[in-house]
This record gives structure tokens, sequence and C-alpha cells, in this order.
């Protein structure tokens, strides 16, 4: 339910505001939505696959009087992490407060994102965020959450080629998560796609893909990874437990087609470029979909660039709506609405997946499901079971 009430309450500013251009308010509606996010991330009550297992070994980790005595080097996470947690646990040795930080650092960078880089259409954005990546970001992956806005807080470096900030901040990631290596391509981007063509996106996934068929690429990987036995023990993991059988390869292809879409619209239609342009960064997402028809948890690496996605398709969809004679460009509005209907159906896929082989009768969304708030501590019994059975053949790296 409470699900819902925010999501009502994030539509109301994109009616008035991006539909009607009403003006008066703005900032009110753009706090108010902040602030309750933030409340609600920061307030739940075991809610969240990855963070039931982050309770658990809170309590463990040191405080920043017993860092100098941590044994980074054996830990099972990156140092940013534990820091974090020291500074939190010093200050308030809770882990509610720590889930409120986090709050704050997630929300905070993603509106502040949105609100300049997509400074006409703002709180559309944060909406199409809200529904497909929100709960995700803000109760599952949370290490991985924060170098992603450790990218989004360096997006100026990136487009202004101010590349040894940018990559600074690339080697800070790492110490926080290891999916932060796919920073490192992004300037490669603004070189090789300045031009986004639709051709060339659906050419160069199918060499992915026949490359992935052609190489041994869990011995490529894993020879490049033997240097430190943690990371090549948790490649040579994901490699083994994420491959897909063909319809978990239609699936990517899916998800991948609203990318696709945006990159043909803007095109086809000549859409002058946004003082912002996301589109060489965006048509990198062809490559993680690529590697997930071969690996599925290559998919977590998409999340990087999904906030410049998000940009590019709402820029486009109002671009297009903008079009004095919009209506008249028939394949074009057939295209924005498939390019809608599978960005839903692809965030309904994730939301709604059956994963009754970790637990009977239940799906992706009972992590989520039912919310609870500390203020009303109560633990779903269907939720603690999944969450102990998914880490009995889980790995978080």
């Amino acid at each position: 339910m409470i699900y819902i009430i925010l999501l009502i309450f994030l539509a109301i500013p994109v009616v008035k505001y991006d539909i009607l251009a009403k003006k008066g308010g703005e900032n009110l509606w753009f706090y108010s939505s902040l602030v309750f996010l933030i409340l609600v991330a920061g307030l739940r009550y075991r809610v969240g696959g990855d963070t039931l297992v982050y309770m658990v070994e809170f309590n463990a980790y040191p405080k920043l009087d017993e860092l100098k005595y941590f044994d980074f080097e054996t830990a099972r996470f990156n140092p940013l992490w534990y820091i974090l947690n020291a500074i939190c646990r010093t200050i308030c040795d809770s882990f509610t407060f720590f889930q409120f930080v986090h709050a704050i650092i997630l929300n905070g960078t993603f509106f502040w994102f949105f609100r300049k880089y997509c400074p006409r259409y703002f709180f559309s954005a944060i909406l199409v965020w809200f529904v497909g990546y929100w709960c995700y970001l803000s109760m599952e992956i949370l290490r991985e959450s924060l170098t992603i806005c450790m990218l989004l807080w360096a997006t100026d470096w990136l487009l202004e080629r101010k590349y040894v900030k940018f990559y600074l901040m690339c080697v800070l990631g790492l110490f926080m998560h290891y999916s932060a290596i796919v920073m490192f391509i992004l300037p490669l981007a603004l070189v090789f796609f300045k031009t986004p063509n639709w051709k060339l996106q659906l050419l160069l996934l199918g060499v992915i893909v026949v490359f992935t068929l052609i190489i041994n690429l869990p011995m490529v990987v894993l020879n490049l990874v033997s240097f430190n036995e943690n990371i090549e023990a948790i490649v040579d993991f994901y490699f083994e437990e994420g491959k897909r059988n063909i319809n978990g390869i239609l699936v990517a292809f899916i998800g991948y087609l609203p990318v696709l879409g945006v990159i043909w619209l803007r095109e086809q239609n000549r859409l002058k470029e946004d003082e912002f342009d996301f589109m060489p960064i965006v048509s990198c997402m062809f490559i993680f979909t690529g590697l997930s028809f071969y690996i599925g948890t290559a998919e977590r690496f998409l999340y990087y660039l999904v906030p410049y996605f998000v940009v590019c398709l709402v820029n486009t969809v109002y671009d297009l709506i903008a079009e004095h004679d919009w209506r008249h460009r028939h394949v074009s509005a057939v295209v924005t609405a498939c390019v809608v209907l599978l960005l839903s159906t692809s965030y309904m896929d994730y939301y709604f997946r059956d994963r009754s082989d970790v637990y009977p009768n239940t799906r992706s969304y009972s992590i989520f499901v039912p919310y609870y708030s500390v203020f009303n501590p109560t633990v779903d019994n269907k939720r603690e079971s999944y969450v102990e059975n998914l880490r009995d053949f889980a790995i978080m790296f």
C-alpha cells in the first residue's frame, strides 16, 4: 500500500508540471517527494533481501576506532563499505540509522541528478526511476547503489572529458564494489558512439553474442582475475550460476528493445540533442545486454547506465509529443507506445518473476512486499525463509 501512495504522490507533479506545464510550487513537490522516499527507505524494517544479510553482519563491523585493527585484506567486502558502516556505527550503533544515511545518499543523488540533467521534465524522470528501479537500489543492492551514485557525481567530469578526475572516481568506486569496473569503459563510449545508430547497435549486439559462443569467456575472464582468489571465486560462481536458457535470453533481449527504440526514435525524427547528450553512454547498454545472454548477472552492470537512459527516454517522449505534427507520424507514435510497453514489461518481469526454486510460492517482489516500518516492526516469515534459502547458494560480490 505504501508503494501505491508514493506512486500517486510522485505522479501528481508529473501531470501538473511536465504535462500541463503549470508554474509555481515545484520546489515544494520536489523536496516533499525526496523526503517521503528517504523516510520510506530509511525507516523500513527487515524489507529487502540483501538488507537482511547486512543487518545480520552489521554488529560485527568495526567502529572508527577499531578500523586500524581490521583486516581489510581478508574481509568479505570492499574497504569503503566497512568505512561507511564504521562512521555510522560510531555516530549511532543502529542499522536503522545506517539505512537512513544510505537513503539520504541514494535518493539525494538521484533527485539531484534528474533535476540537473533532465531540467525540463525531472518529475517524469523521477517517476520512471521510482517505478522500475527504486526498490531494488534502495533495499537490495545497497553497496552497488552507492557506487552508482559515485558515477553520477562524476558525470560532469565524464562529459567534459576531465578523465583524470573521472578515473580517480572510478578507482574510488572499486573500493566500494567491484562492479565499478564498468565505469572505466564509459569514456570510450563518447568516442565510438558520437552518432548512435540503431542498425549498428543490432550489429554489435550480434557480434557480442557470436563472440560469447565462440570464445570460452569464463576461462578468459578467470585468467584475467587469477591474481586475486576472492575475485576469481566470485567470477567462477557467477559464470556457473548465471547461465541462461532460451527464455532468459529472450527476456533479456526484450529488456533491451526500449533502448533500441529510443535510439531509433531520435534518429528517425532528427530530434535535436539535449543540453546533456547521454546517447553515447546509453549506447553502451548493448554490451552488457549481449553478455547477459550468456550470463544473467551481467545485467547488474546495466544499472550504472539506467539513470542516463531514463533521461534520454523521458526527453525523447516529450520531444516527440512537442512536435506539431507528431500525431501524423504514425510509425513514431507506434514505436513510442511499444517502447513504453516493453519497458513496463521489463519492470514486471523482474518484480513478478517466479522464485519458487528458492522458496515455494514466492516471486521477486516478496523481498519488498509487504512493507513494515520500524514503527511496526513485524517479521514476514515468508520473506525471511526466502532470503535464508537464497543465501544457501547466493554470493554477494
